[in-house]
């Protein structure tokens, strides 16, 4: 029997998924995810990639920040106001506490541009390894949400090779 994620439960080998909790998460973290799909797929194209362990290609995020952003993109998302959250309350870090428990750790208020990427990579990677469902934070998630969607859509704007790419128009 095939698996429809749409449905509410699922029956495989005779025992019942329910798929219920899928639904919940915060507002615009479908449209995120799918724009954090080609906004990494941009990056690569245009040569923001590096090695990682085991030769895998991971964006390099720092470099695109300082080359191709800097500190008066940096500046102009401070006064714009779109992104206030990721800048002053960013998202907390998932971590791994001194007893083994999963726990919550604050990041303090961001400082410059590769810590404001940081952010933005922290709400997709929060949201899509599993650390939003069942946050104790979550009332602020749409806020983050938002404010990542707005500083994509700052960062396509400035960039225009990058805008190229992630509208498929090469």
């Amino acid at each position: 029997m095939m698996v429809n994620v749409q449905q509410e439960a699922t029956v495989l080998a005779g025992v019942e998924v329910n798929y219920s909790k899928t639904s919940e998460h915060p507002a615009g973290a479908d449209r995120l995810f799918k724009v954090m799909m080609r906004l990494e797929f941009g990056l690569k194209e245009i040569g923001y990639c590096q090695t990682a362990r085991n030769q895998n290609a991971e964006i390099d995020w720092d470099r695109f920040a300082n080359e191709r952003l800097g500190a008066p993109f940096f500046d102009a998302m401070k006064a714009a106001g779109n992104v206030n959250v990721l800048l002053q309350t960013p998202p907390k870090r998932q971590i791994i506490d001194g007893q083994g428990y999963l726990n919550w750790e604050q990041v303090g208020a961001v400082s410059n541009i590769q810590e404001l990427m940081g952010s933005l990579r922290r709400v997709r990677n929060n949201l899509f390894h599993g650390g939003k469902s069942g946050d104790p934070d979550k009332d602020r998630n749409d806020e983050l949400v938002c404010n990542a969607l707005s500083l994509i859509d700052a960062i396509l704007q400035h960039d225009h090779d990058l805008r190229t790419m992630f509208e498929g128009n090469y």
